[in-house]
């Protein structure tokens, strides 16, 4: 998101306008996300060619002392920081004209420059930022003294609890446009951003604070929590590192250290971050259950169990140990347990999580002893109560918005485009990505343990590789447009769409732990965007797992997903979103015939040698036994599909939504003539 600079005769942008820039700004057209590719490679910084270079010329500006041109250029920062990308292009330009000599500011002003789309004149500032002479400029900083930024902090604080909520971040940013070192009141305004759901321009403020003043650790510490809640683990990992170091003792750190190490599949670090604070008095139920859980996903169910029964004993309203218990499988919950969930939720429970996972809990059990019109109400109540949870924020589901989104891919992915643009796979790349993907509880975890117990097969998890780069193509061009994705691909060339493709690898290989010719990414989405991968990636596998509309609807509706499958509280929503996704795998089928395998989970399950050396020729894989066996394979599962795929196959799960048919009306609905196939 990019803010609306203010007019002209405004000394500061009191009234903050969170709409889009740049009316009259030029066109989008050349690839900037490339520009340091080509640096890391030592290859020019070529202009577009339909494009005339205009050269930067100067402009007459006022005489500024040294120290008058250092403050400018450090407001250009933080305006930039602040998401007011044309002031901050705008100052870029003074600094430039005022310090020629000064690299950073031609640095700042070329990415400026792209994200308006002004390609010719970027790299013309990138070759200046080149001539430039290193260190004419001391890099400024903020304050370091850990007792001087808690008493900045507090003067903040006492000056914002006399200031309307409504005006807050108006006063914060007229604040930072004067004083543009305070850390303090980026951090304040960081919130006040989070509090919006502007979450790009909360991230920007953090790393601009903790660029001046990294010795910050409530900043850090800030920072460490919204890259978990964006599943950045890798990132979080990193941030917690830094943390510790300073406070070895934190339980909050040590909490997020677990639980990033969780995510990249540092089990061992993670047991023993969790040993050692459960050793401590007492044992908190948030440990507990955090234990628990690892437990379960690595395999080791009793101990699991005896974890989430200890925090029952201290909590007996946890949702939390409730579900972890019937995520077990194996009758973990009884009639007991079930009469005392029942009474705890008529009795009602404050804590919104604790709620909606005893009654998903409840669910599970009560579907266990066949007692299914109290499971299906237990189960909508926790959609329910999810829902309400994303209600008014950027999770909430709109299903014109995913519809709208397809549309827009269909219209630059064409048949055309595609039959033109992409190519045979390639023989022996050093890296093959198999993307499983498709509707969540389809069978991906499945798949993708049976490929992963192959010799030359890594599988990692649901990886947000893809994700991080088409989000970069998206922002390229923010003073142009806020999503320039997937518009923007065609623009490239077959080198630049390569190189995306290796940024894509390489993101992946953070996550993994081998190097193995085969790696799998099963994060379902990937199907959105399988049209790029297959440019930017020739030698990708897709493989498309379909489950039974109807079974894989109402799987998705009992499961409790995270906030970004929140179509999944609703069972029209499914239904909808569930039609939009074979429509556009439908259309895939026509612009890319033979790239993608489309797997019938049926046949998976009902055929299954046939159907798994199918998956292994189509990856151009020799087949191997160990498939056969893949509940034999070694390896943490960190899915709700934990528990089942460490069994050989069963067919037990692919008619149970018959169970609930009576109740599955709206979903039926609408999903039209596909609810019968």
């Amino acid at each position: 998101m990019t803010k609306q600079t203010p007019a002209q005769e405004m000394a500061k942008p009191f009234a903050v306008l969170r709409t889009p820039a740049g009316a009259g700004a030029q066109p989008f057209a050349e690839v900037d996300l490339l520009d340091p590719f080509r640096r890391a490679r030592g290859l020019p910084l070529r202009p577009i060619a339909s494009e005339p270079l205009r050269p930067i010329t100067s402009k007459p500006t006022a005489p500024k002392t040294r120290e008058e041109i250092a403050h400018l250029y450090e407001e250009g920062r933080t305006s930039a920081a602040m998401s007011f990308h044309e002031l901050a292009l705008a100052t870029m330009e003074e600094v430039t004209q005022l310090a020629p000599d000064h690299a950073a500011a031609w640095r700042d002003y070329a990415d400026l420059l792209r994200l308006a789309g002004r390609d010719a004149e970027a790299a013309t500032a990138d070759a200046r930022a080149f001539e430039a002479p290193a260190g004419a400029w001391p890099v400024a900083t903020g304050e370091q003294d850990p007792g001087k930024l808690e008493r900045l902090a507090l003067k903040i604080r006492k000056l914002l609890e006399k200031t309307p909520d409504e005006q807050r971040a108006t006063w914060l940013r007229e604040h930072l446009f004067s004083h543009p070192l305070d850390v303090a009141a980026m951090r304040y305004l960081a919130n006040e951003e989070e509090l919006e759901e502007d979450l790009h321009t909360a991230a920007s403020l953090m790393e601009r604070a903790l660029e001046l003043s990294p010795g910050y650790l409530d900043v850090r510490s800030d920072y460490a929590r919204h890259l978990m809640s964006k599943r950045d683990h890798l990132g979080a990992y990193r941030e917690t590192a830094i943390l510790l170091a300073a406070k070895p003792a934190s339980f909050e750190f040590r909490m997020m250290r677990s639980e990033a190490a969780i995510f990249l599949e540092r089990f061992d670090e993670a047991v023993a971050l969790y040993e050692a604070l459960l050793k401590e008095e007492p044992p908190q139920p948030s440990v507990l259950n955090a234990y628990g859980v690892l437990m379960k996903n690595l395999g080791r169910r009793d101990v699991a169990e005896r974890s989430f029964r200890t925090v029952l004993r201290v909590d007996p309203t946890n949702g939390r140990a409730y579900l972890g218990l019937s995520d077990l499988r194996s009758n973990r919950l009884n009639g007991s347990d079930v009469a005392d969930m029942v009474r705890h939720l008529a009795a009602g429970i404050p804590e919104l999580a604790s709620r909606k996972c005893m009654a998903s809990a409840l669910g599970q059990t009560l579907e266990r002893m066949k007692e299914y019109e109290g499971a299906f109400e237990a189960y909508a109540y926790s959609a329910k109560v999810c829902k309400e949870e994303v209600e008014n924020t950027i999770h909430a589901h709109d299903p014109g918005k995913i519809e709208e989104r397809m549309v827009r891919m269909r219209s630059v992915f064409t048949a055309g485009l595609m039959s033109t643009r992409m190519e045979a796979r390639p023989p022996n790349p050093a890296t093959t990505p198999i993307f499983v993907l498709g509707m969540p509880r389809a069978g991906s975890t499945l798949v993708e343990q049976i490929l992963a117990s192959h010799p030359e097969v890594e599988g990692t998890r649901e990886l947000p590789s893809v994700e991080s780069v088409t989000k970069r193509i998206g922002m390229s061009r923010l003073l142009v447009d806020p999503s320039v994705y997937p518009e923007r691909v065609p623009d490239y060339s077959r080198e630049e769409l390569h190189a995306l493709g290796e940024d894509v690898l390489r993101h992946v290989a953070l996550f993994r732990h081998t190097t193995l010719p085969y790696v799998i990414d099963k994060r379902p989405w990937n199907w959105i965007d399988i049209p790029f991968l297959a440019l930017a990636l020739p030698q990708s596998r897709f493989i498309d797992i379909r489950r039974a509309p109807m079974a894989a609807g109402f799987a998705m509706f009992k499961q409790m997903l995270p906030v970004d499958a929140s179509f999944s509280y609703d069972l029209v929503h499914i239904g909808r979103y569930y039609r939009t996704y074979v429509t556009q795998m439908e259309y895939i089928k026509t612009i890319m015939p033979g790239r993608v395998l489309y797997v019938r989970y049926e046949d998976l399950i009902d055929n299954s040698e046939a159907e798994i050396r199918r998956m292994l020729d189509y990856c151009g894989l020799p087949f191997d036994e160990r498939c056969l066996r893949f509940w034999e394979t070694g390896r943490a599962v960190l899915t709700p599909s934990a528990e089942q795929v460490r069994k050989p196959i069963y067919r037990g799960a692919v008619e149970q939504w018959k169970n609930f048919e009576p109740w599955l009306g709206p979903l039926k609905e609408a999903l039209g003539d596909l609810a019968h196939t």
